[in-house]
Protein backbone atom coordinates (compact mmCIF):
# COMPACT_ATOMS: atom_id res chain seq x y z
CA UNK A 1 0.00 0.00 0.00
CA UNK A 2 1.28 3.81 -1.16
CA UNK A 3 3.01 5.63 1.74
CA UNK A 4 0.40 8.38 3.57
CA UNK A 5 1.68 11.87 2.76
CA UNK A 6 2.02 13.78 5.53
CA UNK A 7 4.33 17.02 4.24
CA UNK A 8 4.27 19.12 0.94
CA UNK A 9 8.09 20.53 -0.36
CA UNK A 10 7.87 22.96 -2.87
CA UNK A 11 10.62 24.45 -5.29
CA UNK A 12 10.15 28.29 -5.56
CA UNK A 13 11.13 30.01 -9.26
CA UNK A 14 8.67 28.47 -11.46
CA UNK A 15 6.73 26.39 -8.66
CA UNK A 16 5.17 29.52 -6.25
CA UNK A 17 5.90 32.17 -8.98
CA UNK A 18 6.07 32.11 -12.98
CA UNK A 19 9.40 34.50 -12.74
CA UNK A 20 12.03 32.20 -15.04
CA UNK A 21 11.62 35.42 -17.59
CA UNK A 22 12.75 37.88 -15.06
CA UNK A 23 15.81 35.30 -13.75
CA UNK A 24 16.74 35.48 -17.63
CA UNK A 25 15.77 39.15 -17.84
CA UNK A 26 18.48 39.55 -15.20
CA UNK A 27 20.98 38.06 -16.67
CA UNK A 28 21.31 39.97 -19.60
CA UNK A 29 21.42 43.13 -17.72
CA UNK A 30 23.77 41.34 -15.66
CA UNK A 31 26.04 40.08 -18.30
CA UNK A 32 25.75 43.18 -20.28
CA UNK A 33 26.96 45.50 -17.56
CA UNK A 34 29.81 43.29 -17.35
CA UNK A 35 30.54 44.08 -20.84
CA UNK A 36 29.62 40.37 -21.97
CA UNK A 37 27.56 39.18 -24.59
CA UNK A 38 23.71 37.72 -24.01
CA UNK A 39 23.08 34.26 -25.34
CA UNK A 40 20.28 32.70 -24.82
CA UNK A 41 20.84 29.39 -26.14
CA UNK A 42 23.81 29.57 -23.30
CA UNK A 43 21.38 30.74 -20.44
CA UNK A 44 19.24 27.97 -20.34
CA UNK A 45 22.07 25.03 -20.60
CA UNK A 46 23.86 27.17 -17.55
CA UNK A 47 21.17 28.11 -15.71
CA UNK A 48 20.33 25.26 -12.78
CA UNK A 49 22.05 24.27 -9.45
CA UNK A 50 22.91 27.31 -7.24
CA UNK A 51 24.05 30.45 -8.33
CA UNK A 52 27.65 29.35 -6.74
CA UNK A 53 27.41 26.85 -9.23
CA UNK A 54 26.40 28.67 -11.96
CA UNK A 55 28.21 31.58 -12.16
CA UNK A 56 31.51 29.96 -13.36
CA UNK A 57 30.03 28.80 -16.15
CA UNK A 58 29.44 32.35 -17.52
CA UNK A 59 33.05 33.62 -15.49
CA UNK A 60 35.13 30.45 -16.19
CA UNK A 61 37.62 32.54 -14.33
CA UNK A 62 36.20 32.80 -10.73
CA UNK A 63 37.83 29.74 -9.62
CA UNK A 64 37.75 31.53 -6.38
CA UNK A 65 34.58 29.93 -4.61
CA UNK A 66 34.74 34.01 -2.58
CA UNK A 67 34.67 35.40 -6.09
CA UNK A 68 32.19 33.20 -7.43
CA UNK A 69 29.67 33.88 -4.16
CA UNK A 70 30.56 38.01 -5.12
CA UNK A 71 29.47 37.51 -8.38
CA UNK A 72 26.28 35.55 -8.03
CA UNK A 73 24.68 38.08 -5.14
CA UNK A 74 25.62 40.96 -7.29
CA UNK A 75 23.57 39.08 -9.90
CA UNK A 76 20.79 38.08 -7.60
CA UNK A 77 20.93 41.49 -6.31
CA UNK A 78 20.18 42.60 -9.88
CA UNK A 79 17.39 39.93 -10.49
CA UNK A 80 15.72 42.09 -7.29
CA UNK A 81 15.78 44.84 -8.40
CA UNK A 82 13.91 43.84 -11.69
CA UNK A 83 11.14 42.23 -9.71
CA UNK A 84 10.34 44.07 -7.09
CA UNK A 85 6.60 45.32 -6.98
CA UNK A 86 5.92 42.62 -10.09
CA UNK A 87 6.16 39.74 -7.50
CA UNK A 88 2.76 37.74 -7.96
CA UNK A 89 1.64 34.24 -6.97
CA UNK A 90 0.60 31.42 -9.30
CA UNK A 91 -3.23 31.03 -9.10
CA UNK A 92 -4.62 29.35 -6.88
CA UNK A 93 -1.44 29.22 -4.39
CA UNK A 94 -2.51 30.88 -1.03
CA UNK A 95 -5.85 29.21 -0.56
CA UNK A 96 -4.02 25.60 -1.63
CA UNK A 97 -1.46 26.56 0.91
CA UNK A 98 -4.37 27.02 3.72
CA UNK A 99 -5.56 24.10 2.63
CA UNK A 100 -2.91 21.94 3.11
CA UNK A 101 -2.18 23.47 6.50
CA UNK A 102 -5.82 23.03 7.40
CA UNK A 103 -5.64 19.26 6.40
CA UNK A 104 -2.25 18.80 8.83
CA UNK A 105 -0.04 19.23 6.02
CA UNK A 106 3.57 20.40 7.22
CA UNK A 107 5.34 22.56 4.40
CA UNK A 108 8.91 23.05 3.64
CA UNK A 109 10.57 25.49 1.02
CA UNK A 110 13.65 23.30 -1.07
CA UNK A 111 15.09 25.65 -3.16
CA UNK A 112 18.38 26.56 -5.02
CA UNK A 113 18.07 30.21 -4.68
CA UNK A 114 19.95 31.83 -1.68
CA UNK A 115 18.33 33.29 1.29
CA UNK A 116 18.27 36.65 0.35
CA UNK A 117 15.59 36.08 -2.97
CA UNK A 118 13.82 33.59 -0.34
CA UNK A 119 13.29 36.21 1.71
CA UNK A 120 12.15 38.61 -0.69
CA UNK A 121 10.07 36.39 -2.54
CA UNK A 122 7.80 35.20 0.58
CA UNK A 123 7.86 38.66 1.80
CA UNK A 124 6.94 40.31 -1.58
CA UNK A 125 3.91 37.65 -1.22
CA UNK A 126 3.19 37.60 2.27
CA UNK A 127 3.42 33.79 3.10
CA UNK A 128 6.38 33.27 5.01
CA UNK A 129 4.05 32.06 7.81
CA UNK A 130 2.63 29.00 5.63
CA UNK A 131 5.94 27.29 5.72
CA UNK A 132 7.03 25.22 8.46
CA UNK A 133 10.77 25.00 7.17
CA UNK A 134 12.97 26.95 4.61
CA UNK A 135 16.23 24.77 2.88
CA UNK A 136 18.07 27.06 0.24
CA UNK A 137 21.75 27.20 -1.19
CA UNK A 138 23.36 27.95 2.09
CA UNK A 139 22.35 25.14 3.13
CA UNK A 140 23.71 21.92 0.89
CA UNK A 141 26.94 21.59 -0.99
CA UNK A 142 25.19 20.77 -3.76
CA UNK A 143 21.98 22.18 -5.90
CA UNK A 144 19.61 20.54 -8.33
CA UNK A 145 19.96 18.02 -9.83
CA UNK A 146 21.46 16.43 -6.65
CA UNK A 147 18.65 15.42 -4.36
CA UNK A 148 19.89 17.24 -1.55
CA UNK A 149 17.31 20.28 -0.62
CA UNK A 150 14.97 17.76 -0.86
CA UNK A 151 16.28 15.68 1.61
CA UNK A 152 17.11 18.37 3.85
CA UNK A 153 13.74 19.97 3.56
CA UNK A 154 12.34 16.41 4.79
CA UNK A 155 14.40 16.24 7.64
CA UNK A 156 13.85 19.34 9.03
CA UNK A 157 10.38 18.78 8.63
CA UNK A 158 11.14 15.23 10.27
CA UNK A 159 9.88 13.06 7.72
CA UNK A 160 10.83 10.43 5.63
CA UNK A 161 10.78 11.09 1.97
CA UNK A 162 8.17 8.60 1.10
CA UNK A 163 6.03 10.95 3.40
CA UNK A 164 6.24 13.62 1.61
CA UNK A 165 4.35 14.95 -2.12
CA UNK A 166 7.08 17.26 -3.82
CA UNK A 167 5.83 20.53 -6.03
CA UNK A 168 8.30 20.84 -9.04
CA UNK A 169 8.65 23.28 -12.99
CA UNK A 170 11.96 22.39 -13.99
CA UNK A 171 13.88 19.01 -15.11
CA UNK A 172 16.71 19.13 -12.74
CA UNK A 173 14.54 19.74 -9.67
CA UNK A 174 12.10 17.14 -10.59
CA UNK A 175 15.18 14.15 -10.81
CA UNK A 176 16.46 15.51 -7.84
CA UNK A 177 12.63 15.15 -5.69
CA UNK A 178 12.14 11.67 -7.49
CA UNK A 179 15.65 10.42 -6.53
CA UNK A 180 14.58 10.69 -2.77
CA UNK A 181 11.55 8.61 -3.37
CA UNK A 182 8.90 11.29 -3.19
CA UNK A 183 6.03 11.66 -5.61
CA UNK A 184 6.24 14.80 -7.82
CA UNK A 185 3.75 16.78 -8.85
CA UNK A 186 4.60 18.89 -12.12
CA UNK A 187 3.78 22.47 -12.77
CA UNK A 188 3.69 23.52 -16.44
CA UNK A 189 4.79 26.87 -16.21
CA UNK A 190 8.73 26.81 -17.40
CA UNK A 191 8.33 23.88 -19.44
CA UNK A 192 5.18 22.66 -21.61
CA UNK A 193 3.10 19.32 -20.25
CA UNK A 194 4.44 17.26 -23.11
CA UNK A 195 8.23 17.70 -21.85
CA UNK A 196 6.90 17.07 -17.94
CA UNK A 197 4.88 14.00 -19.20
CA UNK A 198 8.29 11.79 -19.97
CA UNK A 199 8.42 11.41 -15.48
CA UNK A 200 6.19 9.44 -13.41
CA UNK A 201 4.34 12.27 -12.44
CA UNK A 202 2.07 11.68 -9.28
CA UNK A 203 0.15 14.70 -11.61
CA UNK A 204 0.62 17.46 -13.86
CA UNK A 205 -1.04 20.50 -13.61
CA UNK A 206 -1.03 24.26 -14.95
CA UNK A 207 -1.60 26.40 -11.40
CA UNK A 208 -3.10 25.53 -8.04
CA UNK A 209 -6.68 26.33 -8.98
CA UNK A 210 -8.89 23.05 -8.07
CA UNK A 211 -12.16 22.51 -6.68
CA UNK A 212 -10.43 20.17 -3.71
CA UNK A 213 -6.61 20.70 -2.96
CA UNK A 214 -6.33 18.02 -0.87
CA UNK A 215 -7.92 15.68 -4.00
CA UNK A 216 -3.64 16.03 -4.82
CA UNK A 217 -2.88 13.84 -1.61
CA UNK A 218 -4.67 10.85 -3.16
CA UNK A 219 -2.27 8.32 -2.99
CA UNK A 220 -3.88 5.82 -5.04
CA UNK A 221 -2.28 6.73 -8.41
Amino acid sequence: MPDTIRAAIFDMDGTLVDNMHIHQEAWRRFLEGKGLPFDEAQYHRNNSGTITEIIPRFFPQATDPAEAYRLGMEKEAVYRDVYRGRVVALPGLVAFLDALRKAGIRIALATAADRGNIDFTLDELGIRDRFDALVGSEDVQRGKPHPDVYLRAAERLGEAPRHCLAFEDAHPGIRAALDTGMRVVGLATTHPRSELETYPLHALIDDYRMEDPISLLNIDT
